[in-house]
């Protein structure tokens, strides 16, 4: 049985809002790793340890739709939930047409997010 914490990787290139969306899901049990870019998160070695990635739509650089689907290139599963301040229904169809777990749009409360985590581990962990 494996006692650790999820592992979820947040990339949100808000810092306020990056800070605070890891002090909630710290809060709630998960172990946290932020990111401010898509680019960073690719930088990043072994991104399969991931339980659960939130990716920001609207990043500075790569998008959050170019990474999901750089991850999916590179056979990487794991569940997407997509968090974003715009509400573009092409982005929001295109995220669930590649697999995403959820799509939220803020402002959402702390427990929508942990129930989207939670729903998101819990199903298939195919992106594609």
């Amino acid at each position: 049985m494996n006692l650790s914490p999820p592992v979820i990787a947040l990339v949100e290139d808000d810092v306020a809002a990056n800070q605070a969306f890891a002090r909630l899901l710290r809060a709630h049990g998960y172990e946290v790793e932020t990111f401010v870019s898509a680019e960073r998160l690719l930088a990043c070695m072994g991104l399969s340890r991931f339980d659960c990635m939130l990716l920001d739509i609207g990043l500075d650089g790569m998008s959050g739709l170019d990474l999901q689907r750089r991850l999916q290139k590179e056979g990487i599963g794991v569940p997407i939930i997509f968090i974003t301040g715009g509400d573009d229904p092409g982005a929001r169809t295109r995220a669930y047409d590649h697999g995403c777990s959820d799509f939220l749009r803020k402002p959402f409360s702390g427990g929508e997010l942990v129930q989207a985590i939670s729903m998101a581990m819990a199903g298939p962990h195919s992106n594609y």
